[in-house]
């Protein structure tokens, strides 16, 4: 069955993380731009658990603690600085609970907007880039993305590729751009195996099998280090928490799917995963990318209309089995710029908490569909159709 959708520009974006005391959430509902259906509002359940306290000189606590000038406490330790201005910023007090958990959210100043931090997990020094809209209220919670960058990346690279701070404005969202083990965007160095790929140590489809790094829950707690940090400056709607990633980021974002019961859906690109599925313990709507051409993640790891991959079922394949869903789809023509169009399956029959769907981008490369600054890809991806749009569209559609 062949339909058509309008195209429309639509902010992106995925809600994490705790629910913070603060009212509701004014998160965009499936009537946002671009997406049909009517308007809802999540909203954030009530909080309770341990703080941190801090006056911006000193403070201790548990949980993940900021440093202005001095903070002390077990967990993670932050500093950061604001995009464009290079100057340090400094925590100005307030608590944060553990990550499912409560504790005052939306407290700490001056980390708004653009912004590149610094957390010590597990003894290691990590960095991440976040982006939180200046005009939103910081005691609001709001829908948080988590956005992954592909070998040789990080994460300045896909906050300029991906544009989800343009959505994050529009619609209200929190996003970060996590580093890898081993990169940095404050020096701009990269890794050719910047995450843990692979569920349990499986292999996992195409290229991304030999740029598995061996070094396994650090990511994940890196993750919630994220999250408490940023819960400092803004409360988060803990209903509305989403994945998406490029490459290795892609693949990572497979396995957060398949573990991470936080994350409400995920939307990986040009990655693949393991050969089965049935390990997993979440159970979540998913939407996939993929070009036709890409010359490095054959589109066979994601997509059963490409070439086979020996061993490895098609990921969308393999998400419509482990969802629930039937084996047959509709296809949905999404039209770019210039003829550089794609193609999105609509997998039928799936639970209503659990849609699948597989975009394809006809002669598209190694690429974020839509980005016109593609930095260490394959070709470009401008003139497609918005992987941005479609991914945050997805999201509200069938994860609100």
């Amino acid at each position: 069955m062949h339909l058509s959708r309008p195209f429309a520009l639509v902010p992106t974006a995925i809600v994490l993380l705790v629910h913070c005391s603060g009212g509701s959430s004014p998160s965009p509902g499936p009537g946002g731009p671009g997406s049909p259906g009517g308007s809802s509002g999540g909203s954030a359940g009530s909080s309770s658990g341990g703080s941190a306290s801090g006056s911006g000189s000193a403070g201790t606590g548990s949980g993940a603690t900021s440093s202005g000038s001095t903070g002390t406490g077990s967990g993670a330790t932050s500093s950061g600085s604001t995009g464009g201005s290079g100057g340090e910023a400094g925590a100005s007090g307030g608590s944060i609970g553990a990550s499912d958990g409560g504790g005052e959210c939306g407290t700490r100043t001056g980390m708004r907007g653009q912004t590149t931090r610094t957390l010590t997990v597990g003894g290691t020094s990590r960095t991440y880039v976040a982006y939180l809209p200046q005009s939103a209220s910081a005691t609001t919670p709001l829908p948080f993305v988590y956005v992954f960058h592909g070998a040789s990346q990080d994460g300045l690279d896909l906050f300029n590729m991906t544009d989800y701070s343009t959505l994050a404005d529009s619609d209200g969202i929190a996003v970060v751009f996590p580093d890898g083990q081993g990169v940095s965007s404050i020096t701009g160095t990269g890794a050719l195996d910047p995450w843990n790929v692979s569920d349990n140590g499986a292999a996992v489809c195409g290229a991304g099998d030999f740029a598995n790094n061996p070094t396994g829950s650090v990511d994940f707690e890196f993750m919630d280090a994220i999250k408490a940090d940023v819960t400092q400056d803004q409360c988060l709607d803990a209903k509305h928490t989403f994945a998406t990633g490029f490459s290795m980021g892609g693949y990572f974002t497979h396995h957060v799917a398949c573990d991470r019961t936080d994350i409400k859906a995920a939307a990986p690109h040009s990655g693949g995963t393991i050969a089965s599925l049935s390990g997993c313990t979440a159970h979540m709507p998913i939407i996939i990318f993929h070009g036709t051409s890409d010359a490095l993640i054959s589109s066979g790891c994601d997509d059963p209309n490409g070439t086979a991959q020996s061993g490895f079922p098609a990921s969308a394949t393999l998400w419509a089995a482990r969802n629930g869903c039937q084996a047959t789809y509709t296809t949905i023509q999404e039209t770019g710029s210039n003829g550089n169009n794609g193609q999105c399956y609509l997998y039928e029959g799936c639970p209503s908490d659990a849609q699948v769907e597989l975009c394809t981008f006809t002669g598209l490369n190694h690429a974020w569909a839509g980005s016109t600054v593609c930095t260490d890809c394959i070709g470009t991806g401008a003139g497609y159709p918005s992987a941005t749009t479609l991914e945050w569209a997805f999201f509200k559609q069938y994860a609100w």
